[in-house]
């Protein structure tokens, strides 16, 4: 007889509370610090706020993992009529999260992590990819088979402004102050589980926002047609419906799905990031 899997995930991967109901996935939720108040990011934590205690302090919002106490305390909780979970962690290469699940994970027996090696919806693509095969396999071969699989997801962002890495301590006065004179706007790939820097962008953040989509999208069909991901942080409703009628123009992803990004991704990526996931054939 098969396993009864539970595919959980840690909450910046962005999905909705009606996709994590449809596919049945258990979530994790990080903290945020404002004000010393520690606040879990998921499910009520909106954008809006972030951005507006920025603005009003001049400080960044503090982000933190779940810790492992946090993690095995919630895996109990996923074993609960299930005979093994197989977790999806934010990448490794970017946060505490997957090292602290590994921690409550090797206490507990059918517990397995899979690092994501990505963030926002190239995690949310290797959860629904992980719901659709685990009824096939057992948690073990799951797991073995998302680490092959999370190498075909390609995910990157443009952001508007430099503002909040500097803030953060991620980018250099002289980048941020020289980015906004020349109004360059900075893409970010995910390669290998780490952000590094991509194609610049110059001009008013709209037409860089269309200038990145055209320039992602010139190899679509090198990308499974069933659905993109969309991630992002764009505060004007009518900019974000004509980027997506801009991607549908190219009348091939049978599926558009926009995503509010996290708040760890908001709080480095700030106002109006937006990215771009795929799976490649």
């Amino acid at each position: 007889m098969m396993e009864k899997i539970c595919i959980s995930a840690d909450s910046t991967f962005d999905m909705t509370l009606d996709m994590v109901q449809e596919y049945g996935i258990a979530v994790v939720a990080s903290y945020v610090r404002m004000d010393d108040k520690d606040l879990l990011d998921y499910p009520n934590l909106k954008q809006s706020e972030l951005f507006d205690y920025f603005r009003r302090t001049r400080k960044l919002p503090q982000t933190a993992a779940a810790n492992p106490q946090d993690y095995e305390t919630f895996f109990q909780q996923c074993l609960v009529g299930h005979d093994a979970v197989v977790h999806i962690a934010k990448s490794s290469g970017m946060s505490s999260c997957y090292e602290n699940a590994v921690i409550a994970a090797n206490g507990m027996e059918h517990v397995y992590v899979v690092d994501s090696q990505s963030i926002s919806s190239g995690s949310a693509l290797l959860a629904m990819e992980a719901v659709r095969q685990k009824e096939s396999m057992n948690a073990k071969e799951l797991e073995t088979y998302l680490c092959s699989y999370r190498e075909k997801i390609i995910g990157n962002f443009i952001i508007e402004t430099l503002e909040y890495l500097h803030e953060g301590g991620r980018c250099s006065t002289l980048a941020f102050l020289g980015a906004s004179t020349l109004q360059i706007r900075q893409s970010i790939n995910i390669r290998e589980g780490k952000l590094v820097v991509g194609k610049k962008y110059m001009g008013t953040y709209k037409r860089s926002l269309r200038d990145y989509i055209d320039a992602t999208l010139t190899q679509h069909e090198q990308m499974k047609p069933d659905m993109i991901l969309i991630s992002h942080a764009i505060q004007d409703e009518a900019l974000l419906n004509s980027l997506i009628a801009q991607i549908d123009s190219i009348h091939y992803f049978e599926k558009i799905i926009p995503l509010s990004v996290c708040a760890a991704v908001a709080c480095h990526g700030g106002p109006n990031a937006f990215g771009l996931f795929t799976v490649t054939k």
